[in-house]
């Protein structure tokens, strides 16, 4: 990012614009009030002011280019004070050096006010060092603001960049997730595909055309973390449509869930896992088959899912144990929830059920 000792920012110089008008309004009104020297302090304190300027943007400008910003507290109070001091010294000599010859009656006369007990010498001494005291007081408020107002506006860029880090990282994993999905549930489904070929190609015929759908499906809905209940229905009954068309009578499906639900969101591909589990893992390995429930209602802010399928009885396979769909579900819900959403698995006699929350968001 490109740096200029005269910012081009224009709230830069509306505050700081507006710092110098407040100090020439009591510079002004102390003239007045006083009636002496009214010229020479008028000249003084216009020529003080872009000194001033020139001061407070040359501590800018180290600032900046020395990173006086990674410092601590006290090593940079320390650096303002003695900053301050050299730079208010300068800008008094320079102001009291430019405006003494042009103004040097009017100085004379601060001799006889003085009444003879003050050399010119320590007349000028003492405006560099009365004027300086003044300067380092302006210079070293300006600079102590300055740093107060830089340093909120790291800490929020700072935050604003971890954030940005963040999402991009939830991004990156949601997106590998889905990277996993999609191979994983097209192997399942080709599989399935592969062993109805030969048996029947017009079946076969319908399963891929059936396919298609869920794939572009899940193409389009990977550029997205959150669809449309009904979308995610109206796949889930294409998946439904191929498994089917191979299972025939073996599979009984039951989807239970009320309308005005439709537009409320979820993770795109949800309830296809969870219905794609409970088939393979469930009635798959049943002979005489089983039957697939899904219901939802909506309780408290939140959307509750049931799916329930008939179970082999195993006690001896753990019920959670089923490969990497329940696994990539519950790293999805988690990054895009929290702690909001959550799934909870039962497995009794020869039935399989699992009950998912997760908060309702509604797509106007």
């Amino acid at each position: 990012m490109s740096f200029y000792f005269f910012p081009r920012n224009k709230t830069f110089w509306i505050y700081h614009g507006s710092v110098l008008l407040l100090l020439s309004i009591v510079q002004a009104a102390v003239i007045m009030l006083w009636r002496e020297s009214v010229m020479f302090n008028a000249v003084a304190g216009l020529l003080w002011l872009p000194l001033f300027t020139f001061a407070v943007l040359y501590y800018r400008y180290l600032y900046k280019h020395r990173h006086w910003y990674q410092f601590g507290t006290s090593k940079n109070i320390l650096i303002v004070l003695v900053y301050s001091a050299v730079s208010s010294f300068l800008v008094t000599v320079v102001m009291i050096g430019s405006t003494f010859p042009f103004f040097w009656d009017e100085v004379k006369q601060l001799q006889t006010v003085a009444k003879q007990q003050a050399t010119l010498t320590s007349i000028t001494i003492q405006h560099i060092i009365g004027n300086s005291l003044q300067t380092q007081l302006f210079i070293s408020g300006w600079i102590f603001i300055y740093i107060s107002i830089t340093t909120r506006q790291r800490i929020a860029e700072t935050e604003l960049t971890n954030l940005r880090l963040q999402n991009s990282l939830k991004e990156a994993q949601l997106s590998s997730l889905t990277n996993q999905l999609n191979p994983h549930f097209l192997f399942n489904a080709l599989n399935n595909i592969r062993f109805t070929i030969y048996e029947d190609q017009h079946k076969a015929d319908l399963m891929l055309t059936a396919l298609a759908d869920v794939l572009r499906y899940s193409l389009e809905c990977s550029q997205h973390s959150k669809v449309r209940l009904e979308q995610e229905l109206a796949i889930v009954n294409r998946y439904i449509d191929i498994i089917k068309i191979q299972m025939e009578k073996r599979l009984a499906f039951n989807l239970d869930i009320p309308e005005q639900l439709n537009n409320y969101l979820i993770p795109p591909m949800l309830l296809q896992l969870f219905i794609e589990n409970a088939i393979k893992h469930g009635i798959d390995n049943l002979r005489a088959g089983g039957t697939v429930i899904v219901k939802a209602e909506y309780i408290h802010q939140k959307l509750h899912f049931y799916i329930t399928n008939t179970a082999p009885e195993n006690t001896d396979k753990p019920a959670h144990n089923m490969g990497i769909g329940l696994k990539n579900i519950e790293q999805r819900l988690t990054l895009l929830y929290g702690d909001a959403a959550s799934f909870h698995i039962t497995h009794q006699n020869d039935e399989f059920s699992v009950h998912l929350t997760i908060p309702c968001e509604k797509d106007e």
